[in-house]
């Protein structure tokens, strides 16, 4: 139990950086970048004030300032100790099914970017160059422990003519950092997971995307991101991509 509270309390500390991190892309897309957000503080959008370093402490710090910012008393948004939960349960499933080893450490941040990567996207629809870098750095380790290289090639390449391609046919319908994100999950997961990656993206996709037009009255061709779809469809592959490709193979034979 007590490694447990110890995983999770860590999975929320990456939690907080990570969060803060989107807001701070989303906030000034073009000047923050993973290095200076290592380097700066995090203070009140309101007042500006530094937050006190207890302020800091993941969901104890939301719970004892009651949700508001200790000089000017506005309130602080909920999807911070949220975000902060999501990323302590992220990490207690990832190291319950792989144990406590870098590879678990590897898989989590590699979430982790994925995460910070889709929250960018739906706010401000970019998905920036520097954390797709950081996203290739650490996807080299599981890369060189995958059984074939030239599959994880094959994957990138698939992936990366798939969405050219349409957006070849219909310009607009994705953005260069949609395909650039696609190569790179294609790169991660190998070619017959890329499959499973493209399908689940397309499909998750265009259910919420009718959705969306008819909740905001709007047309069926409207721009969504895609990047959060993406990041479902390698989370998609990543649970269950083995147990759908073994279901293709029975119906198929």
């Amino acid at each position: 139990m007590i490694e447990m509270i110890i995983t999770f309390a860590i999975g929320t500390i990456f939690g907080s950086f990570f969060y803060t991190l989107a807001l701070r892309y989303i906030n000034d897309s073009i000047k923050i970048s993973p290095i200076n957000a290592l380097t700066s503080r995090s203070h009140c959008t309101n007042c500006k004030k530094l937050v006190p370093i207890i302020g800091l402490i993941p969901i104890i710090g939301y719970l004892i300032y009651k949700g508001k910012c200790k000089y000017c008393n506005s309130k602080i948004s909920i999807k911070y100790p949220l975000a902060e939960i999501l990323f302590g349960i992220l990490l207690l499933f990832i190291t319950k099914e792989f144990g406590y080893n870098l590879y678990s450490i590897n898989l989590f941040l590699l979430a982790s970017i994925s995460i910070t990567i889709t929250i960018i996207d739906i706010k401000r629809m970019i998905i920036p160059n520097s954390l797709l870098i950081v996203l290739l750095l650490f996807s080299i380790y599981p890369i060189i422990l995958s059984e074939d290289i030239f599959l994880n090639l094959y994957g990138a390449i698939f992936l990366f003519t798939f969405f050219l391609i349409i957006l070849l046919i219909f310009p607009g319908s994705f953005g260069f950092g949609d395909i650039k994100y696609a190569t790179l999950i294609g790169f991660l997961v190998g070619l017959e997971q890329s499959i499973i990656v493209l399908e689940s993206s397309l499909i998750i996709g265009s259910i919420i995307g009718v959705i969306y037009a008819i909740k905001n009255k709007k047309k069926l061709m409207s721009k969504i991101a895609f990047g959060p779809f993406l990041t479902i469809g390698g989370f998609v592959s990543f649970i269950w991509g083995r147990e759908i490709i073994v279901l293709y193979f029975k119906i198929i034979n």
